[in-house]
């Protein structure tokens, strides 16, 4: 769903609203209802999106209580305020692969005055399922549990449910390989070879690999006329790059340098751990020296159409522990670097 439907979800939610404020929808397989939003209930709300990701997506709205079913609104502006990117993190070292969400917030009339919900959508996993990597005993889900949604609870999958799952996945990859298989009819397979863009290798049919400089894949992909199957003549012209489907013309082709989990294997949590330092003495380094600027140090990986995930590399770390040894003999300097993020915006 694009943004505009997501937001018209959200209204049907509310459209039976009585005088007072109860509400007719009720907590189910894609809808959950909390009170309040608090930013150290991470961890609760990561539970409850990776059950939804592993159904069908769902919900989550901030400022109604369940029982009864009634809109209270939102307190305080921590919805408004809590960091998105750290939201992000928190939820990606507790599940794998990357849960994809969006958050929003509206406005809904109650009697004479307005009352403001915020919501928390997450998408249905496209590469299911989506793993616990490490426990929360808080919230009783462990290392390797897979959670689901069942009616209005988010709990452990059963059999029925994860042979579902295994089912879904062997029928996509059959789908896949057909037709891949019917590609490779069509042309030939004297006429084909593989590109592998992670290394640069391009494989023959005839036995002979050859690996391309990754720098000069990348300029072909930037260069090259990317063009629809059946839009020009195969015999004349200048050389070009078949494309079967569809592909956004206004966007580059990505092509990584390596596989960013190796070169850059970091999140900014776990930087912070091995550092022992604390998160927001992190983000005053990092800002401080412009690490988010060199793709040596830093990448950026987009988990959904609003949420990114920041990831460092072992030069980082290194980089970070030779200044935190200087700024040790330092700590004016250290303050200065603290003062100079907190005034980042003024």
């Amino acid at each position: 769903m694009d943004r505009e439907q997501l937001e018209a979800s959200i209204k049907r939610i509310f459209e039976t609203v009585s005088e007072t404020g109860l509400i007719k929808s009720r907590e189910g397989n894609s809808l959950e209802f909390k009170e309040s939003f608090s930013k150290g209930g991470f961890s609760k709300y990561a539970k409850t999106m990776a059950s939804f990701a592993n159904h069908k997506g769902g919900f989550i709205i901030f400022g109604v209580s369940d029982k009864p079913r009634k809109i209270k609104g939102l307190q305080s502006d921590s919805f408004d305020t809590f960091e998105q990117e750290r939201f992000t993190e928190s939820l990606n070292s507790f599940f794998e692969p990357a849960i994809e969400w969006e958050c929003g917030s509206l406005e809904v009339r109650v009697q004479e005055n307005m009352k403001k919900i915020g919501w928390i959508y997450t998408y249905e996993a496209e590469n299911k399922p989506v793993i616990a990597q490490k426990s929360c005993d808080s919230e009783k889900f462990y290392s390797g549990d897979i959670l689901y949604r069942y009616r209005a609870v988010s709990q452990k999958i059963k059999y029925a449910e994860m042979h579902s799952i295994i089912s879904e996945c062997a029928r996509l990859a059959r789908e896949r390989l057909l037709k891949l298989i019917e590609t490779v009819h069509k042309s030939g397979t004297a006429n084909l070879g593989i590109v592998n863009y992670s290394n640069g290798k391009f494989s023959t049919p005839y036995g002979v690999d050859v690996e391309i400089d990754r720098k000069l894949v990348k300029q072909v992909l930037k260069k090259a006329k990317f063009i629809k199957e059946g839009c020009f003549s195969e015999t004349e012209g200048a050389p070009v790059i078949k494309v079967t489907g569809n592909i956004d013309l206004a966007e580059e082709v990505p092509v990584p340098d390596s596989n960013p989990d190796e070169s850059h294997p970091y999140i900014q949590k776990k930087l912070a751990e091995m550092l022992n330092i604390s998160a927001q003495d992190l983000y005053a380094l990092i800002f401080y020296y412009k690490m988010k600027e060199a793709r040596k140090y830093h990448i950026e990986i987009t988990t959904s159409k609003r949420n990114k995930v920041h990831k460092f590399s072992s030069f980082a770390f290194e980089f970070l522990s030779q200044k935190l040894e200087e700024l040790s003999k330092n700590e004016d300097e250290f303050n200065k670097i603290r003062q100079q993020y907190k005034n980042r915006n003024k």
